[in-house]
């Protein structure tokens, strides 16, 4: 690379190790191939130069005296790890009491019972929400932990025919029977990781990492559902014994409350996935309109029926 070009190794060199996985992001992001190339054979450059060096900080100083922080493996957002169980509990948290909310108040009934079942409803089902996160997970990971135990019992006792499983994957997917023969024989040497090649390849699971924390994902699933969900009743609590002239709008101010923070929750979303932050959090907010909306046209229309509209 020239002096002047603007990703030479050298001014990449300064930077530290977060503004360098960030970087490559961004490079992805642009379609910069050059610059994702440069980025990466500085990083690997920088691993081999650092391999043994048990040093926490990884760190090295370059010709001028600069200290560089370069990582050895590329840090994926440590937030995205939760970022199924923050949308998932979040999402469906607001729009649960929402809809309860938009019931009650297409009902025409009390503030005071859209306060009971909002409150409720979110305690209950967040427990819920939360407990179903850390069964489903501890139990998917139970699952392929069992697979995988299988798998190995068999490489054991038939290690000729799990092989000649996979050349049969690796054919179908377009792969010559010689290069199968060698690539699989060659990773057969690798017990452990023709194991888990297995599992993705025959069983299509993901073989567990040892670092998953389902208890931890059902909590984070449970903050996040109380937290969003507590928004639409915020304005019921706040001014419950406000009206301005016989109007009462607390449900309004509940409905911008709610599609603020929708469309928060989507550029949240957006912005850990990096994809479009806009038109995520519009495609959550159009979601989360549409069944409120429901909630309150059919709470209307059974009240109208029953005859329990403003009810009190």
């Amino acid at each position: 690379f020239s002096s002047s070009n603007q990703f030479s190794p050298k001014t990449m060199a300064s930077s530290n190790h977060t503004e360098l996985n960030e970087d490559i992001r961004h490079a992805f992001k642009d379609g910069n191939a050059q610059k994702s190339r440069a980025l990466h054979e500085l990083k690997a450059k920088r691993k081999e130069h650092h391999n043994g060096d048990e040093d926490e900080h990884n760190s090295d100083e370059d010709g001028d005296g600069i200290v560089i922080e370069v990582p050895t493996t590329e840090q994926h957002k440590a937030l995205g790890d939760y970022v199924k169980s923050i949308i998932y509990g979040g999402l469906d948290g607001i729009i649960t009491t929402f809809a309860i909310v938009a019931g009650i108040a297409g009902a025409d009934l009390a503030t005071e019972v859209i306060l009971v079942l909002g409150f409720a409803n979110l305690i209950a089902d967040g427990l819920s929400m939360g407990i179903g996160d850390y069964l489903s997970e501890s139990a998917e990971l139970e699952y392929i932990a069992s697979e995988k135990l299988r798998e190995e019992w068999e490489f054991d006792n038939f290690q000729e025919g799990e092989i000649q499983e996979m050349i049969e994957i690796y054919k179908e997917k377009g792969v010559s029977q010689e290069d199968a023969e060698v690539i699989l024989r060659t990773m057969s040497k690798y017990p452990e990781f023709f194991i888990n090649h297995m599992m993705i390849q025959e069983l299509e699971l993901q073989p567990p990492s040892g670092d998953e924390q389902p208890a931890k994902g059902g909590l984070v699933t449970l903050i996040s559902f109380l937290c969003f969900g507590c928004v639409p009743l915020l304005s019921y609590v706040a001014f419950e014994a406000i009206e301005f002239d016989g109007y009462d709008p607390k449900f309004l101010i509940s409905i911008i409350l709610t599609i603020l923070t929708l469309f928060g929750l989507g550029v949240f979303k957006g912005k850990i996935t990096e994809s479009s932050m806009i038109k995520s959090g519009l495609f959550i907010t159009i979601n989360g309109v549409f069944a409120a909306g429901a909630a309150y046209l059919i709470a209307y229309g059974l009240s109208e029926i029953t005859g329990t509209h403003g009810l009190d």
